[in-house]
């Protein structure tokens, strides 16, 4: 019981003035990031958040900054900046005639449901592999599959409804016979690896500037208390 107490005191660190305002100024960074990549035109019909693997396919790597943030800053900000996302995903939809994201439950919905998780998850596989790398990138891996099938059930919703199904029964073989047809499960493997990757290693960079001793080895966090 006492531990428990004693555990919930460590995470709930008080922040210094200057602390507040760099995580502030960081979120407010992260945000920015998103909304670069859902917004600005790549010059294909799309935005530079999507990259192009193969003819009509394309991954994502809008929901890296959101892994990012989230893993460093917390579950608070985490929902901020996976709501940051799905809203910038609905306006997107609207500015580049995207039908299928028009609609919030299908656009910022599991985007706020993957800000969520995102905190709590990467420190339940950091603890567990006891390897800083490995237990961000697995865990990175794992959360952008999990933010690839929430996406994909909300929005077969969308596609019942824009292309005048009778019900989403109906729909549901020719709207995974078209992910099929599109590649979208190998599209989705290259934004896991991707998120793994990029995530991992950037989340221990930052982590010494950020303090944040529970992604740093015990030499890293002595180097950061003496720095200071």
């Amino acid at each position: 019981m006492w531990l428990g107490k004693e555990k919930k005191m460590k995470e709930k660190r008080i922040l210094t003035k200057h602390e507040e305002t760099r995580e502030m100024t960081i979120l407010a960074m992260f945000i920015a990031i998103i909304a670069v990549l859902g917004l600005v035109p790549n010059g294909f019909g799309g935005t530079i958040g999507f990259i192009k693997i193969a003819p009509n396919l394309e991954a994502t790597i809008i929901h890296i900054p959101v892994l990012i943030g989230a893993a460093l800053l917390g579950r608070k900000f985490g929902i901020y900046l996976g709501l940051a996302f799905g809203v910038v995903s609905n306006i997107a939809a609207f500015i580049y005639a995207s039908p299928l994201f028009i609609y919030p439950w299908v656009a910022v919905l599991p985007r706020f449901v993957f800000g969520l998780i995102i905190y709590d998850l990467t420190h339940i596989f950091v603890r567990l592999f006891k390897n800083k790398f490995l237990g961000l990138g697995i865990s990175f891996f794992i959360l952008t599959f999990l933010h690839t099938v929430m996406v994909l059930t909300m929005m077969l919703t969308s596609y019942t409804m824009v292309f005048e199904y009778d019900s989403i029964s109906a729909a549901f073989v020719p709207y995974i016979t078209i992910l099929v047809a599109l590649n979208v499960p190998f599209a989705a493997f290259v934004e896991m690896l991707l998120a793994a990757i990029i995530g991992s290693i950037l989340v221990v960079r930052l982590s010494q500037y950020l303090k944040r001793d529970e992604y740093l080895s015990e030499s890293e966090s002595v180097e950061v208390e003496v720095g200071n």
